[in-house]
């Protein structure tokens, strides 16, 4: 296997943990400022329900000439935008206008009859009802929390041989998110979720699932700062994107996979006292694969970004910030977490040493 990372090479990462994630924090914290003054994401016609049009014209357009088209058609506050070229234009038209019939066709016209001179072709028209668009956005935010929880009940079973626990913590959480459904039929889903996260955090502390806790907190961290930096740089949040998080959310796992496993391994035979010792050394063992599996990936989400087309740019985008993220939080926060707890847990007299397999005691006991 290629390496180019020196085998002996010790880097600390667990002694600059709380540098790391006091950046995080920043970062988190910059991003939820820009929803809040934003008045929330920029949302695609997906989510927000709308018309989307895409024309082209014959000669540079004029963004500016276009509004005052729009204005005279009572199509609401529309966006006007390029899209790629100065001869690719983007308008956005609220859902307030959706009722009106061949919106596509009406607004070709009028931006005809105004420039006469210009070859205007409609190449694309999407709608998207209000009612639509909130069942869109609803069922994002549960395939989002759904793959999240199916994660902690892998990452329970899978370290801490502790499926009941976990299939009892899922339990839990569709037994509330369904009770408060039920007592609030019109509740917002990203409340629901909310709530569903506390409630699994307690159950994860409470069970002590702390790899799991581990994992969740550091899948939260990749994709509130991905969606950070949506808000920052004012891109449209739709489907494809909801994609790309669920991406993230299975790349960054899988890094973090590969530490926990390597820390379970090193961690036989060892006291509790050195756990510290045996992450550190997990991740410099494991930082060789991380590089090259970061590396190359990163390359195709570039050629992505830069040459894809500007119908795939933002959700290379977010591959792009994921991809950084979740390599970020499997060394710096994930990692370290279980550092943290495990020095409380030495402090209580609990174990944070995962039990391994019946084949991982063999191994220990023949060592």
């Amino acid at each position: 296997m290629l390496t180019i990372i020196p085998p002996g090479l010790r880097i600390d990462f667990v002694a600059r943990a709380k540098q790391a994630m006091i950046l995080s924090a920043f970062v988190i914290l910059i991003g939820l400022i820009s929803i809040i003054l934003r008045g929330g994401l920029n949302l695609g016609i997906d989510f927000s329900g709308g018309t989307l049009l895409q024309l082209r014209f014959s000669e540079p357009a004029v963004i500016s000439s276009i509004r005052d088209v729009l204005g005279g058609l009572e199509l609401g506050n529309s966006v006007v935008q390029h899209f790629g070229e100065d001869r690719e234009v983007l308008i956005r038209v609220p859902d307030v206008a959706t009722g009106q019939a061949n919106i596509g066709s009406r607004v070709q016209e009028a931006l005809k009859a105004q420039f006469p001179e210009q070859d205007i072709e409609l190449r694309r028209a999407e709608v998207v009802g209000p009612q639509v668009s909130a069942d869109l956005r609803r069922q994002a935010l549960f395939a989002l929390f759904y793959a999240i929880l199916g994660i902690v009940i892998y990452i329970s079973g899978r370290f801490e041989a502790k499926w009941f626990a976990a299939v009892g913590l899922a339990v839990a959480l569709f037994a509330v998110t369904y009770s408060i459904t039920q007592w609030l039929p019109g509740v917002a889903p990203t409340i629901l979720i909310i709530v569903a996260l506390l409630v699994a955090i307690v159950f994860c502390l409470f069970l002590q699932l702390r790899y799991a806790l581990a994992a969740i907190v550091a899948l939260f961290h990749d994709v509130l700062i991905t969606v950070g930096f949506f808000s920052l740089f004012d891109k449209p949040f739709n489907l494809p994107i909801v994609a790309a998080l669920l991406t993230i959310v299975g790349y960054s796992l899988n890094d973090t996979i590969i530490v926990f496993d390597r820390i379970r391994e090193n961690m036989h035979g060892q006291r509790r006292e050195q756990f510290s010792e045996a992450v550190n050394l997990s991740i410099n063992q494991t930082l060789s694969r991380t590089v090259l599996t970061s590396g190359t990936t990163l390359v195709v989400v570039l050629a992505l970004f830069f040459f894809g087309g500007e119908v795939i740019h933002n959700f290379a985008f977010a591959l792009l910030i994921g991809v950084m993220v979740g390599t970020y939080s499997s060394i710096f926060v994930a990692s370290p977490l279980l550092v943290f707890w495990n020095a409380s847990a030495r402090v209580q007299g609990l174990t944070l040493v995962p039990r391994g397999t019946s084949d991982d005691r063999r191994r220990a006991q023949r060592a």
